[in-house]
């Protein structure tokens, strides 16, 4: 406590000496860094590091991640290193991813290897981080065959069964158990019949599956969806791939077999990357009649086989 002084000149000193003392007990020593917590790391900054990324498609699949230069590809049963070097450009289809190599003539079609039916965002994210580490490249730079540059590893692929095969595996094993059921409970002569009409039905429903989703497309796009121009961007070993922009300015590519320089799609707002041409009369009418006949297959070939276990279940 601070008692007050009589004269005006003593208070002011007093205020003074106070206010130096304050500052001299609160401001840092000069030349002494303040204290640190090594344990605390709520102020630093990292920058993360590519996850590995790994593609799995119907019959292939890709890996990539950080500190590697090069793609590992697994694809029927071999292991194969594709260098960052060797690789021109790397595309993203919508579930389908396209490794383009370089090559060393303009007029060779370059090799392209292919994830089929992959995670879309999987996709998305794989070519980014693809892209990301490509080495630059002049336009009219000279460039080397890509494939010479790709090595085999050592070692099979291991790779689990897809989905695709896990069900029709389980498919099978479903229609197996029907057919002996049916064969032993009422004639074996079944075990021979059945299976036919059960492969008559998979094959209509995939002849539902792939055409009427391409009719229901091609009806429903250049109606309700978004229509531009898409350019001729290269060639596969059976198809065209065309390149088009939506309306955010993300790129997509599109293949068709029968295509010109240019190509008149329609694509979904809401999914850009689902496209389709404009169907022609004959077209939706092959196509519609297909569908049907799918249906017709489908529904025959399960009904027959129903109806024969029922039968056979009820003796």
């Amino acid at each position: 406590m601070v008692s007050r002084a009589r004269g005006g000149n003593e208070t002011n000193v007093t205020h003074i000496l106070l206010t130096a003392e304050e500052a001299t007990v609160h401001a840092p020593a000069v030349g002494v860094q303040p204290f640190a917590d090594r344990n605390c790391h709520t102020d630093m900054t990292t920058t993360p590091s590519l996850p590995s990324l790994v593609l799995r498609g119907r019959s292939a699949t890709a890996r990539f991640g950080d500190g590697l230069d090069y793609v590992r590809w697994e694809q029927d049963g071999r292991v194969t290193r594709i260098p960052l070097e060797a690789i021109e450009e790397v595309r993203g289809l919508g579930r389908t991813v396209e490794v383009m190599l370089t090559t060393a003539q303009t007029d060779r079609p370059a090799s392209v290897y292919a994830v089929h039916d992959a995670s879309a965002a999987a996709v998305s994210m794989f070519c980014a981080a693809v892209h990301a580490r490509l080495p630059e490249r002049a336009p009219e730079g000279p460039r080397v065959d890509g494939e010479d540059l790709v090595t085999a590893v050592s070692g099979p692929a291991r790779r689990g069964p897809s989905r695709r095969v896990l069900l029709g595996a389980a498919t099978i094993a479903v229609f197996a158990v029907i057919d002996v059921t049916v064969g032993v409970l009422r004639e074996p002569g079944w075990l021979i019949a059945l299976p036919f009409a059960q492969l008559l039905a998979c094959t209509g429903v995939f002849m539902m599956l792939t055409l009427g989703r391409g009719l229901y497309d091609g009806l429903r796009l250049p109606k309700h969806g978004i229509t531009v121009m898409a350019e001729l961007d290269h060639y596969t070993n059976n198809t065209q791939v065309y390149r088009y922009t939506d309306h955010d300015g993300g790129l997509h590519f599109y293949q068709d077999v029968t295509g010109g320089e240019q190509l008149e799609l329609s694509y979904d707002p809401g999914n850009p990357s689902r496209a389709a041409t404009r169907l022609s009369l004959y077209s939706r009418i092959a196509m519609a009649l297909t569908t049907v006949l799918g249906l017709c297959m489908a529904c025959a070939g399960f009904g027959l086989t129903g109806y024969q276990l029922v039968v056979a279940l009820r003796g």
